[in-house]
């Protein structure tokens, strides 16, 4: 007889289909030990004690072990996850981290229980936290005056949505032969090296995204100024049709007469200025950290031709992915 092979070792629920199986047999007693043994693949011993098993809990399914007992209850659970998302204590912890030997300390003084370092990771992802990189928020930032922009200027922008009118969201950015460092698989305890120039030469881009999906850049090797960002609205007109309101910040060079002057003359074109300090609601800084965070992430140019060939390639990327302004203020995708 040919022999059958089988895996050195079951998974659970391979060993629990295989009692199961043998389940039947067992209650009818139409195989002896030895027989059904010798089915399964098994020694007698183990169908002696599936035997003892169906006698004292009737059934040969798997059962679940409950564990140790909680060591933290549900109102101190509650009590600590309210601790942890209002933050670290700025008098104790300044630099407003949350660490496993932080908060082991917080469980340790608050409730007398002190769980080892290593196992709270496991614990917080069952609570529900995740180790997460913050978002950067002004300290100039008024947020009533934010909360009220949206409150009063979203409604209003959908309806010119509805009207048929374009949002285009602007802003300006710039990118140096500096590469983006990112994380790379490497062999373990071999850094890699990023070989970049230490002068750091600049170019500056001035772009806007549409709310009918059109992306437009323009690129100056110099930084962005007044008469630069009139051009580039000029070459924004060229290419959206109908009339364009334009969101952008408080910038000064965005607030010259001369472009006062231009908006004045241009009967398709207005601006809406967001609130100061606050790049969180103009969705093409979503445009900046995606071509920063993938296109540009450990390159390193050689020179500034090198870095504006790599941006040409990523404003095509760009215009490819239609990343959605309509996300911003939560609307649908």
């Amino acid at each position: 007889m040919a022999q059958v092979w089988q895996p050195a070792t079951l998974s659970r629920p391979q060993l629990e289909e295989r009692r199961q199986f043998a389940e039947p047999s067992l209650r009818e007693g139409t195989l002896s030990s030895a027989q059904l043994a010798e089915l399964c693949g098994v020694g007698s011993s183990a169908v002696r004690k599936w035997r003892q098993r169906l006698r004292n809990q009737g059934s040969l399914e798997a059962t679940v072990a409950s564990g140790p007992l909680r060591r933290l209850t549900d109102a101190d659970l509650a009590e600590l996850i309210i601790l942890l998302q209002a933050g670290p204590d700025p008098d104790q912890y300044p630099d407003q981290r949350w660490t496993c030997p932080r908060i082991r300390a917080v469980i340790g003084f608050r409730f007398d229980v002190w769980y080892h370092v290593d196992h709270l990771s496991r614990l917080l992802h069952a609570w529900g936290f995740t180790r997460q990189k913050p978002a950067k928020r002004a300290a100039e930032q008024d947020q009533d005056a934010v909360a009220a922009w949206i409150d009063t200027m979203v409604p209003e922008l959908e309806r010119t949505i509805e009207a048929g009118e374009t949002l285009a969201f602007l802003d300006e950015v710039g990118f140096s032969l500096k590469p983006t460092v990112a994380r790379t698989w490497a062999p373990c305890g071999q850094s890699p090296v990023l070989e970049a120039k230490t002068n750091w030469q600049k170019v500056s881009t001035i772009g806007a995204i549409t709310t009918t999906g059109q992306f437009l850049q323009h690129t100056h090797q110099a930084a962005i100024k007044g008469p630069q960002v009139i051009a580039f609205l000029t070459h924004l007109l060229r290419h959206v049709t109908g009339k364009v309101t334009v969101l952008l910040d408080n910038a000064s060079i965005h607030k010259t007469k001369a472009l006062g002057a231009f908006v004045a003359d241009e009967t398709r074109l207005s601006v809406v200025y967001l609130p100061s300090y606050s790049p969180e609601l103009n969705p093409i800084e979503l445009v900046w950290a995606y071509v920063k965070q993938q296109m540009l992430a450990n390159f390193c140019p050689r020179d500034v031709g090198t870095l504006k060939s790599r941006l040409f390639q990523a404003w095509q990327r760009v215009r490819y992915i239609h990343l959605p302004t309509r996300l911003l203020y939560g609307g649908d995708p």
